[in-house]
């Protein structure tokens, strides 16, 4: 019900598209060359056809609750639970085309459908993978080897917070960070710590900001943030950007 309520709250507060009412060369060109461009790049069919494989198997693995509970659930099922969808995952492909990444970092990688879209556009960009689901991440793995993608570099950490905190300091300044499954705690924290790093340039994806509450007041918080110049809500991802040659702006973006 939360989903429905806050799906036509963002339907009837966004707008934008095609460009209307944007006056910024520069978003104007992400939103209508980018965000909705609808080229049929090679690789969406390939890993369309991974997610379809995946979406066959019958197995069952262990897939950790919210609560730390884990129970077995079938492949199939836990697919289409978890996996990020084509429209989202091909427009994390053409993100990553766009902005030129030689370093990306995805915490809270689930079926791994959104590590290979971003991990397709460019093979020498090294893409870390941070999965608080095992068991998944082993079929991710194996699903990515398949399709001979040898740039993604699956994190085998214990504690996962740490390690993102560590590789967010560590980064190049052309990195990508994209935050997938966490709490808005999470998102506050590794944020808040890119950020620090260098406030004057950064491209950053976080996950809806209709989920809860809390992370919804977290998206305002970094929206509202100065060292954020352009935010871009649209619905299930919120789009965080820095550039000194940007005006401080805010959109909510029908997609």
């Amino acid at each position: 019900m939360r989903h429905f309520i806050s799906y036509i709250k963002y339907c009837f507060t966004s707008g934008h598209q095609h460009g209307f009412g944007i006056h910024s060369p520069y978003l104007f060109h992400l939103v209508t060359r980018i965000i909705e461009e609808d080229l049929p790049y090679y690789k969406y069919s390939l890993i369309e056809k991974v997610r379809k494989l995946m979406s066959q198997v019958d197995e069952r693995i262990g897939v950790f609750n919210d609560d730390g509970t884990k129970r077995l659930r079938k492949i199939k099922t836990v697919v289409g639970d978890y996996a990020i969808s084509p429209k989202y995952g091909q427009l994390l492909f053409r993100l990553v085309n766009y902005y030129k990444p030689s370093v990306i970092l995805e915490y809270g990688t689930t079926c791994g459908i959104s590590t290979m879209y971003m991990a397709a556009p460019n093979s020498k960009t090294s893409v870390y993978s941070l999965s608080k689901q095992p068991e998944l991440a082993d079929l991710s793995q194996s699903m990515c080897e398949r399709i001979a993608m040898h740039n993604i570099k699956r994190s085998k950490a214990t504690d996962l917070m740490a390690e993102a905190q560590r590789l967010v300091q560590e980064m190049p300044e052309d990195d990508f960070l994209y935050i997938n499954s966490a709490t808005p705690a999470e998102v506050s924290t590794l944020v808040n710590l890119r950020m620090a790093r260098n406030g004057k340039r950064f491209f950053i994806v976080v996950p809806n900001p209709y989920t809860t509450d809390e992370m919804w007041n977290v998206w305002q918080a970094l929206k509202a943030d100065e060292r954020v110049k352009l935010s871009i809500n649209i619905f299930n991802l919120g789009i965080l950007i820095a550039n000194e040659n940007l005006q401080k702006e805010d959109f909510i973006l029908r997609f």
